[in-house]
Formats: structure tokens, C-alpha cells, sequence
């Protein structure tokens, strides 16, 4: 049973197949059954991979599930879902990877598997699966006498913060409430590439902290002012008190005066410029001599001192969407695409030639494996190809 001979699914799937095929049919020369055990020891998630699709049971359910599978509906279902069709257009092309990956994966066993080439796919260089997962919830505390504390996801514990102790509660840090009497010291909360968390201030400002993202700011807020720093991107929610302006310094040329309101800013230092967009209330951006009050649903783009442009209607769908777990991409180019995948997965980019001209419209969960991601954005006819944690980007 032949699906097809024209795949668009990567060499590594394909040489897979072939070897699981081969070695269903007792076939597998001493290289070959050598390749295939390698590629079983580099991960747990390589052998259960074996072990289900050599499985005899397995098999035949799942191949009876595939003789009454409709592809086009399930590429229909899943491109609704992660990555619309960009403009409209037909997608009949769009969802061959996705038919040709799962022939692979329902059909490895017994020598029926969907590639059946005319000579056999060479071997791939350094032959692994192990997926490239995407981020979670992680940071790294430092304290005013320079103590490190790692933050993880799970669970609740008790930070010793000197003067004002914070709570750790599945990937957030919440320090008490405002206390007048507590030593002020400053704190830094930093996340790595691949990954994300939640802070809540002192005065009950609530903090997001996107990746490769920080945060410094004191553990009591004094004379009548709240000031923090960031680096990176994060959204705010800052509490109300008429009396005690909130201040964000976001360069030595750049920051935000709030008296109440909730707004992100995006300051990576790869990205053209500092980008803030207001949700609700009202911001003032000071950019050396120049200022610039927004209103909701404004963005302010500093791109040098005394220089900011007003985007009067910002896309503040696409631009909270880190905040919401996903990527949403508004006619996005690639390298603005591939800029939000290698803070998320923690993984480099490299250009193999000149960067293809096309444009992205769409979403897609960030909780899916990079490869998953890649999948989707190839069927737009972009080649994309994971080698170990790097994105080759072909034309």
C-alpha cells in the first residue's frame, strides 16, 4: 500500500522509515542495524517511537484507523487551529506534509511505509529525534548581596527575601504587600531563552516577563515614587495610587511615566526600536529631549532620542499574544518570525542565502514542539530545517 512518492517530510523521518521497514523485514545489513540502534540510544523518546511502531497490535489498529482517516479534513482541523491559510488561498498543497507524516507514523511496521523510494535515503548526519520543546516557566532571582535563587514552575515555597518575604506559586513570584517599615533593597528578576514567568511588586503591580527578559526593582517602594527597570519584553498591570506615580526606565534615554494603567513593552535590544502599546489608562513615553502621551490602543516605537512615532491603531491581538501562549503573526516577515522562535525555544538562526520574501499571517500555540512549528510555517513553501538547536532558513 503506496500513499505516495513525492513527500515533502524531512530525510530523517524518511530514513526511519526505511530503517524500521528494513528492519520489520529481517532485511538490515551490520551498518544499517547499527544506525538504527544508535538512533534508539539518543533518546527515550526514540526507543517508545521503535517500540510502537514495531509493535504488532499497534500496527494494525492504527493502520485501520489510517484506511478510514480523511487527511484533508485533519490538515483542515489542525490548520484552523495553529496556522490559518494564509489569505485564503487553497491549501490542497498545505496539508501534504501533514498526510505524508502520519502514513510514516501509522504505517512504519511490516514493510508498509508511506516512502518507497527508488534507491534507499541516505543516512542523516548526527540521526536523532530529540525534540526541541518549547519554553515554560523559569527565572532566576538576584538579590541585593548578590545570592542567585533559581525559580522553577511547580510548586509553592517561601523566598527569603532580607526584609520582605516573597512567595513562589507555579511560576509566579509574589512579594507582600507594601510594607513602609521594610529595608529597601533592589532585586532582579531575569528569565532565560525558553522561558517565561509572572511577578507580582510590592504594591500589588502585576508583572509579565516574556523570555530573555529583566526585571529590577526595589523590594519597598519610597518617597512618594515606584520605579522599576526592564530589559527585554513585559506587560504590566500597574495598581492604582494617585499619589505614587509609577516610573519605567527601559534605556538611559527611555522610560514610561504611569498613574495607573496596563501596557507592554517590547525593548529587545535585536528588535527597531522600543515598542510600547497601551491598553488602558494613559502613559507618558519621555525619549531624551522629546515626550509623547498615549492614548488606549496606541504604540509608541522609540527608535533614537528624541525621535517617537505614534502607531494610532497597534495590533494589540499580535502584540499580547506571547502573554496569552501563542504566536501571532499579522503579515509578519521571516526575520520578525524567527526572532520570536529563537527567544522562545532557545535556538540560533542561520540563513542559508539570501532570506526568502514572503510574509506570515496567523497563529499558533507556543506549547508545540518547534518541529511542529516548523511544519506549519514550511507548508507556506519556506524550507526549514532543525539541525540539533539551530533553524536553517533556505530559500
Amino acid at each position: 500500500m503506496e500513499a505516495g512518492q513525492n513527500s515533502e517530510t524531512n530525510p530523517l523521518l524518511q530514513r526511519i522509515a526505511y530503517l524500521v521497514g528494513r528492519y520489520q523485514q529481517d532485511a538490515l545489513t551490520a551498518a544499517e542495524e547499527e544506525e538504527l540502534r544508535v538512533w534508539q540510544d539518543a533518546s527515550a523518546e526514540n526507543r517508545l517511537f521503535f517500540e510502537q511502531m514495531t509493535d504488532p497490535e499497534l500496527l494494525r489498529g492504527k493502520l485501520s484507523q489510517y484506511e478510514q482517516f480523511d487527511t484533508a479534513a485533519g490538515w483542515a482541523a489542525f490548520s484552523a487551529k495553529h496556522f490559518p491559510a494564509e489569505n485564503n488561498r487553497p491549501v490542497r498543497h498545505m496539508y501534504r506534509w501533514w498526510s505524508a507524516a502520519a502514513a510514516v507514523l501509522l504505517l512504519l511496521g511490516a514493510g508498509i511505509y508511506f516512502f518507497r523510494p527508488s534507491a534507499p535515503p541516505a543516512p542523516v548526519a548526527a540521526l536523532t529525534t530529540t525534540p526541541v520543546l518549547p519554553g515554560s516557566s523559569k527565572a532566576t532571582l538576584i538579590l541585593a548581596n548578590g545570592s542567585v535563587i533559581p525559580l522553577g514552575n511547580g510548586g509553592i515555597a517561601t523566598i527569603n527575601v532580607p526584609g520582605i518575604p516573597a512567595q513562589l506559586n507555579n511560576g509566579q513570584l509574589q512579594y507582600n504587600t507594601q510594607n513602609f517599615n521594610a529595608p529597601a533593597t533592589l532585586n532582579t528578576l531575569t528569565t532565560p531563552r525558553g522561558g517565561q514567568f509572572r511577578l507580582v511588586l510590592p504594591d500589588g503591580t502585576r508583572v509579565w516577563l516574556n523570555a530573555a527578559s529583566a526585571i529590577t526593582f526595589p523590594t519597598a517602594f519610597r518617597e512618594g515614587k515606584r520605579e522599576v527597570e526592564i530589559k527585554g519584553e513585559a506587560y504590566f498591570e500597574v495598581a492604582a495610587m494617585a499619589k505614587m506615580p509609577f516610573n519605567v526606565k527601559v534605556s538611559h534615554q527611555t522610560n514610561i511615566e504611569v498613574l495607573g494603567t496596563s501596557f507592554n513593552i517590547n525593548a529587545y535590544t535585536d528588535e527597531p526600536g522600543i515598542k510600547t502599546t497601551l491598553i488602558q489608562g494613559a502613559v507618558k513615553i519621555n525619549a531624551g529631549n522629546s515626550s509623547r502621551v498615549l492614548l488606549p490602543g496606541q504604540q509608541a516605537l522609540v527608535k533614537s532620542p528624541g525621535n517617537i512615532d505614534i502607531v494610532a491603531q497597534a495590533d494589540t491581538a499580535a502584540i499580547l499574544a506571547w502573554k496569552k501562549e501563542e504566536f501571532y503573526f499579522r503579515d509578519a516577515d521571516i526575520p520578525t518570525v524567527m526572532r520570536q522562535l529563537a527567544r522562545w525555544y532557545d535556538v540560533t538562526i542561520v540563513y542559508a542565502g539570501n532570506i526568502p520574501a514572503r510574509r506570515f499571517q496567523g497563529e499558533i500555540q507556543r506549547n508545540l514542539p518547534l518541529s511542529d512549528v516548523l511544519e506549519g510555517l514550511g507548508s507556506t513553501g519556506i524550507h526549514f530545517r532543525l539541525q540539533g538547536r539551530s533553524i536553517i532558513v533556505e530559500p
